[in-house]
Order: structure tokens, then sequence, then C-alpha cells
């Protein structure tokens, strides 16, 4: 299990390196619910990061589910294995190698300008020199 709350210092790093504020993210509880009070859709309860990125006004906000479970982390893994990166998958072999990979695919949402997951895994993996 990942407690995201403790590698604040991670993730502001990687978002400065991206000129990237770190006002642009939050910590949540959970993300579904998160959503669900703040008008958004979100039908998945095991959600553990979602991108609100907003390109008709220019508004990017990134949740980080603040416990990321095994299981949770396992499906993820699963996920990407099923887009075909099951070599990249396993060198995410820490907890820290995953969570960089997590909040490097959130980012990618705005800086690629895209919402589809393989792209975004594919750029996350070469960003982290996995691929």
């Amino acid at each position: 299990m990942i407690k995201v709350s403790e590698h604040r210092e991670l993730i502001d790093s990687i978002f400065e390196r991206y000129d990237l504020s770190a006002s642009c993210y939050e910590i949540v509880p959970d993300v579904r619910e998160w959503c669900e009070k703040n008008g958004i859709s979100e039908a998945n309860p095991f959600r553990g990061a979602k991108c609100l990125c907003r390109a008709s006004n220019g508004t990017f906000h990134i949740l980080f589910k603040e416990e990321q479970s095994d299981e949770m982390i396992s499906c993820a893994k699963s996920t990407m294995e099923l887009y075909g990166f099951v070599n990249e998958v396993k060198k995410l072999d820490s907890d820290l190698k995953y969570l960089e990979h997590l909040i490097l695919h959130e980012i990618s949402c705005k800086l690629l300008n895209e919402t589809e997951q393989k792209p975004r895994d594919e750029w996350a993996f070469k960003e982290m020199g996995i691929i």
C-alpha cells in the first residue's frame, strides 16, 4: 500500500519538472466520492487518480487517492499489461516506481492533450526511461 501524502516531495518535483504548480493536484480520501460531491461523473469506485483537464477553459487538476492499496496497484498494472506493456510493468517493481508512473500518466493528460490510456502509459514509461 502507498500513502500518497507521504510522497508529496516526489509529486512536487515531478510537477516542477514539467512547469506545473503543486496547486494543480489534490490528495483525497476517495476519488469517486470527491467527484460525486463536485458534480463530476466517475463510475469507478476503485479509481486511484483522475485528471480533470478541460481544454475549453484550460483548467487542469489531478486527484490522487490517499491510499493506493496493493489490490488497486495490481489491477492498474494488469490493465497496463492488457495494453501491451508487459515488460514495462515488470520494471515498476517498487511502490515509488509505480507512483512515479501514476503521476506521469496523470499529468500526460494535460501535456499531451490526451485522454486515452495507452498513449499516456507509453509516454509515462518513456519519461521514466523504461521504454
